[in-house]
């Protein structure tokens, strides 16, 4: 607001958001509020003008030493506002110029409470401790800080490049850490594909040799299948013939039939008795070939009794 002499109109209209002191005498009188009011001419004096809206303090450039013994120049602005304007008034004399000091000597104790690197890593934490202090030492005059916000931190040139180096001594590190990283991950994964491949190829093998065992397995057991066929047949056409040789030789002249044809087989044997084997038993007269032919019959006969032989004891 506006401190000092303010003419008297006796009428007086308060603008919006203000308050103004009214004093009688010398003595603080009324707070005239936003509107219409009267003041007695020569009696009456205007003697604050108070804002109540939000303002901005600027705050010039300060010199302060961080906790590493670095010497560093921050400028900024705090944001109020007058709560109560009568404190505002009577109880500070110049609250604009008051709190521009209060702010640069918080400011340098809080900036004496951290390094230079937090210095820059922590300035919403710098600005929440000034505005803090600044609100606390404020509060009796009426006046409420909201928020300070610190604009630049400027330091010598040769801390300036010291950090540069500093700063890009870091940056190589974090690369370097981010390509040990990187070819860590990258043997990582090549191993655990490798592992993967053999585990695969392991499994692809051992499917392979499970479906030749089972390939093979269903061979045999086909080969198996039709070898019990092929004998269950032949066993069976030899059944069938056996019983239609017997069938036959039970009919009317089977027996003279089998007879002959034993004195057939009987006859065209001996050559190769005589030419396969050591001993060669032959008939007294071979040159006698009826001789041969009723040993042949005899032959005959006698397997024809024990045929009958059978039939006797079967009956």
């Amino acid at each position: 607001g506006t401190d000092g002499s303010h003419f008297n109109t006796v009428l007086l209209m308060v603008p919006q958001s203000e308050e103004w002191m009214i004093e009688r005498f010398g003595k603080f009188n009324r707070v005239a509020k936003p509107g219409l009011t009267i003041a007695v001419p020569f009696i009456d004096k205007i003697a604050y003008k108070r804002s109540l809206k939000e303002t901005a303090i600027d705050i010039h450039p300060q010199q302060a030493i961080t906790k590493d013994n670095v010497h560093v120049k921050l400028d900024g602005s705090v944001y109020t506002r007058v709560e109560d304007t009568y404190k505002a008034s009577y109880g500070i004399d110049d609250p604009e110029y008051m709190i521009s000091i209060l702010a640069q000597s918080a400011m340098r104790k809080e900036v004496g409470n951290l390094e230079l690197d937090e210095l820059f890593e922590n300035r919403e934490t710098l600005n929440l401790g000034i505005a803090t202090a600044l609100d606390e030492a404020s509060e009796p005059w009426g006046i409420s800080v909201f928020r300070y916000e610190i604009a630049n931190i400027i330091v010598d040139p040769s801390t300036k490049e010291a950090m540069e180096r500093q700063s890009n001594a870091e940056r190589l590190r974090r690369a370097e850490v981010l390509e040990s990283q990187g070819y860590r991950e990258r043997l990582i994964n090549q191993s655990e594909g490798d592992r993967q491949s053999d585990i695969n190829r392991a499994q692809g093998e051992a499917e392979s040799m499970k479906l030749r065992a089972q390939a093979q397995a269903d061979q045999i057991r086909l080969v198996a299948e039709a070898e019990a066929e092929r004998t269950r047949m032949t066993a069976l056409a030899a059944a069938d013939g056996i019983r239609s040789i017997a069938e036959a030789v039970q009919g009317p002249g089977g027996k003279d039939a089998v007879s002959q044809r034993l004195a057939e087989l009987y006859i065209g044997a001996i050559p190769e008795i005589a030419k396969n084997a050591k001993l060669v038993v032959v008939p007294d007269r071979p040159n006698d070939v009826g001789g041969v032919v009723a040993t042949a019959m005899g032959i005959s006969k006698m397997i024809d009794g024990s045929l009958d032989d059978g039939d006797k004891s079967n009956n």
